[in-house]
């Protein structure tokens, strides 16, 4: 009798998580992204003799995000780049998607970017999530092994559904860490944008602006070691809080 137990719970669990949130499950695997590289520098300002480039603070918070959390995180962090390399937007997607998630388990992607205006005035941070509205297809003809047996319980609206909550969750967390950091500074909030990268990773995704090149007093700060610094310890936070929320 307690094999024939065992053996219902066994053939239970694995439907039990079929009808859970496949997006809210233990995160495994961080992926990093730095915005822009190689021949794409982003943003670009100048002030006072000094030159920023985007692509190469994106990288050095990045990089720093990288060995704050596996200092403090059992998960595998993946960068997108790791040094000054172009990579097209759609390859930063698909690295997000094709990357296999154990079927009890999730994948996070972070992306990180320096804002810009056409006009001065414009100062803070924000967080940027894939428009609620779009519709992301998760079993389409190139679909792989794994995320066919991932996601072929849901209909493709209930998917995009649960993975808007998970972005707002993640958002969330990375938010409340870099107000608590910055706590002079303005935040932005909370914004919806039709993104690539994040329309098309398939997994809980946000982009995190960390100022603007175009503001003054945002370039002085992005200037020094030392706030990219504090601003990598913030999105550390942030990711750390997200993973063990649970």
């Amino acid at each position: 009798m307690k094999k024939i137990v065992t053996i219902i719970l066994f053939l239970l669990i694995p439907l039990c998580l079929t009808f859970s949130n496949p997006f809210n499950r233990q995160v495994t695997t961080i992926i990093l992204d730095a915005g822009h590289g190689g021949s794409d520098p982003g943003a670009v300002a100048t002030e006072n003799g000094l030159t920023l480039q985007e692509k190469n603070i994106n990288l050095e918070i990045t990089l720093s995000v990288k060995e704050l959390l596996e200092e403090q995180l059992d998960c595998n962090v993946l960068l997108s780049r790791s040094d000054d390399s172009f990579i097209s937007l759609a390859q930063r997607a698909a690295f997000a998607a094709d990357n296999e998630i154990p079927f009890e388990k999730s994948n996070i992607l972070i992306s990180i970017h320096v804002n810009s205006s056409t006009g001065n005035e414009a100062t803070g941070f924000e967080i940027i999530i894939k428009e609620g509205r779009k519709r992301v297809s998760f079993l389409d003809s190139l679909v792989k092994d794994w995320a066919l047996f991932r996601f072929a319980s849901y209909p493709n609206s209930q998917l995009n559904e649960l993975l808007n909550r998970q972005n707002s969750l993640l958002a969330t967390y990375l938010l409340e860490a870099l107000e608590n950091n910055f706590p002079d500074e303005r935040s932005r909030g909370i914004k919806e944008q039709d993104l690539w990268v994040l329309n098309g990773s398939k997994i809980p995704s946000v982009l995190v602006e960390v100022g603007f090149l175009s503001n003054s007093f945002d370039f002085k700060k992005l200037a020094t070691a030392e706030y990219r610094k504090r601003m990598a310890e913030a999105i550390s936070a942030g990711i750390v809080a997200y993973v063990n929320r649970n």
